[in-house]
């Protein structure tokens, strides 16, 4: 049946995740919500386009470690911050494959002890215990064997550029990515981290697109206003009906409007004094020094490695 209370004890069956989305109409305040937060997003990038380029990809750098930092806290699950560039996480690449779902997930998952590299081949539900051992269940992931088939359409709809709002803002396209990858829960674990890093692994396709830019890290991140926020951010996933049968429009209007607060909020981070100031601080280091003049050096390699 339809969640009530955020429960939904459906199995999930192969349906066609392009019909899904086809279902989904914007509400005005959802759209509304979608201009404000890009005319903030276009103020924040003209504020990071005031600096020179050393700097702005020193801040994204130091910005992505924070992010897999709160990403993890998520889930309460740690990971070291040198595993990000010794895995090479979205720093060479954007696009997307089967392959790369499962190198974002071994990443997520490189100290777990029930880690495996391919999908599931068990159950999946996402659900709490009781005091008394008792488990309430929200909803189940994709059953097992169409699991392949629901990813099949995933990696289609992540490459798929259409001309309706959904599809070309980078907000609302990397929200759905973001949605749909939770739902299918393709893994046993380390599902929700690695829907955000797909969420900032899209954001950053579209930024690209958008700006001319060559970006391989996301300009911003919303895990750490996530993790401050986790009662509301899982209730609105468990609230919204994967599959068929019900309507869920007004669940994924209100997932939507959640993750544009969380971006607004981060906007509102990235420029306060306090960030200004650190970026004055880092601007001022790198002119006195020459480690980004010389281009043997490792840190200019670095900043070639990240923007080329």
């Amino acid at each position: 049946m339809k969640p009530i209370n955020g429960v939904n004890l459906e199995r999930v069956n192969y349906f066609s995740l392009e019909e899904y989305i086809d279902r989904i109409h914007l509400c005005k305040n959802t759209l509304y919500h979608v201009e404000d937060t890009s005319k903030e997003f276009e103020n924040y990038i003209r504020f990071l386009r005031s600096y020179d380029d050393s700097v702005i990809v020193a801040h994204l750098i130091e910005s992505f470690t924070h992010e897999i930092q709160y990403s993890n806290m998520v889930e309460s699950h740690l990971i070291k911050p040198e595993d990000i560039n010794e895995n090479n996480i979205f720093f060479d690449s954007l696009t997307m494959s089967h392959n790369r779902i499962k190198k974002l997930h071994s990443f997520c998952q490189c100290d777990s002890e029930n880690f495996s590299y391919d999908y599931r081949k068990d159950e999946a539900r996402v659900s709490y215990y009781e005091d008394d051992g008792s488990e309430h269940i929200f909803w189940y992931g994709a059953e097992p064997e169409d699991i392949k088939r629901f990813m099949d359409d995933f990696i289609n709809i992540y490459k798929e550029n259409g001309l309706q709002m959904i599809d070309i803002s980078p907000f609302l396209k990397a929200a759905l990515c973001h949605l749909l990858f939770v739902r299918i829960h393709p893994f046993g674990d380390g599902n929700g981290r690695t829907a955000r890093l797909i969420y900032d692994m899209k954001f950053t396709e579209m930024i690209n697109k958008l700006y001319g830019t060559n970006l391989k890290i996301s300009p911003l991140h919303i895990s750490m206003s996530i993790f401050m926020n986790q009662p509301t951010y899982a209730n609105k996933i468990n609230d919204i009906y994967f599959g068929m049968n019900y309507d869920s429009n007004d669940e994924i209007n209100s997932f939507f409007d959640f993750l544009l607060n969380m971006t607004d909020e981060q906007i509102h981070y990235m420029t306060l004094p306090e960030s200004k100031f650190k970026l004055d601080r880092m601007a001022k280091m790198y002119q006195d020094s020459d480690q980004f003049i010389d281009p043997k050096t490792e840190n200019k390699m670095r900043l070639k490695k990240f923007t080329n």
